[in-house]
């Protein structure tokens, strides 16, 4: 009997995935500049090709150094996470800075320009 699950295979891949590179920043890569990093995001294509990793650093002006970094570590992080979730292929894996938290401060200071203080409409 053949079971249907209610999310696609790339939805839980991508669950996997993210707690398998939680793990590596915790336990195993010691790179100060990786430090304070979080993931905040996996996204796996339908196809399992690609592992889109989502992360925030919360030192902006770093970013340059996060990012050299985090391609130093792709490779590493590819192989761990081969050794500990059984694919046929692992997907190729893409970081990504995620900008969510900021464009959620962008809209909240636009929305307090268009309130006044009482919350009511201008």
């Amino acid at each position: 009997m053949k079971r249907h699950f209610s999310f696609p295979r790339s939805s839980r891949i991508a669950d996997l995935i993210k707690e398998e590179v939680a793990r590596l920043f915790i336990n195993s890569i010691r790179d100060p500049r990786l430090q304070h990093l979080t993931i905040t995001d996996v996204r796996v294509t339908d196809d399992l090709s690609l592992a889109r990793i989502y992360y925030v650093s919360p030192d902006k002006k770093e970013m340059i150094d996060v990012t050299t970094a985090l391609g130093s570590v792709n490779g590493f992080v590819k192989r761990e996470i081969s050794k500990n979730i059984s694919m046929r292929k692992m997907p190729n894996i893409e970081f990504i800075y995620d900008d969510v938290f900021e464009q959620g401060m962008d809209f909240e200071e636009k929305l307090k320009n268009f309130l006044p203080d009482n919350g009511e409409k201008k």
